[in-house]
């Protein structure tokens, strides 16, 4: 039971937490609407969560990081109950983060008003040592919402020739 209550305040504090430190990007009063060619290049050697936060569904910024992290929370918790016998699935350490920011999603993604939020990670999943890497992030890509994409590190593996 207390297990249970647990998992149930755990977005709820995130929330509250973020509420508390929500940083200057979250909270500066921006009305218009960032050219998406303004955003910062994401680097190819980071994991990233890139999130395209509905604006009819977060009136503001601080609502669309909350959303957004919540979203993470909730993905891996049930990534990690499908692959991982319940064990946590991490990320390497945070970055740096853009946004959010008040734009528009691609017209691919339906170019709907929404606030770009980009979190980046050094690149890894951690915690499930019996699941394929690729498996893992798959099934964390489709347990987050549709308005969230993972994209994961490029590498390039050399071989020596003898």
């Amino acid at each position: 039971m207390w297990n249970q209550a647990l998992k149930t305040s755990i977005p709820t504090i995130a929330l509250l937490a973020l509420q508390g430190c929500a940083t200057s990007s979250a909270t500066s009063p921006l009305t218009h609407p960032v050219n998406t060619s303004q955003i910062p290049a994401a680097d190819p050697m980071l994991d990233h969560y890139i999130a395209w936060v509905p604006r009819d569904s977060a009136q503001t910024a601080t609502v669309a990081e909350a959303m957004t992290h919540i979203s993470l929370v909730n993905a891996r918790e049930k990534t990690a109950k499908q692959l991982c016998s319940g064990d946590w699935v991490m990320n390497g350490e945070v970055t740096e983060n853009i946004g959010p920011l008040p734009t528009s999603a691609p017209v691919s993604a339906g170019g709907y008003p929404a606030w770009y939020y980009r979190i980046s990670h050094r690149p890894g999943l951690h915690g499930c040592q019996n699941t394929d890497s690729r498996k893992l992030y798959h099934t964390l890509q489709e347990n987050l919402p549709e308005w969230m994409d993972i994209e994961t590190a490029s590498t390039t593996t050399l071989s020596l020739l003898e």
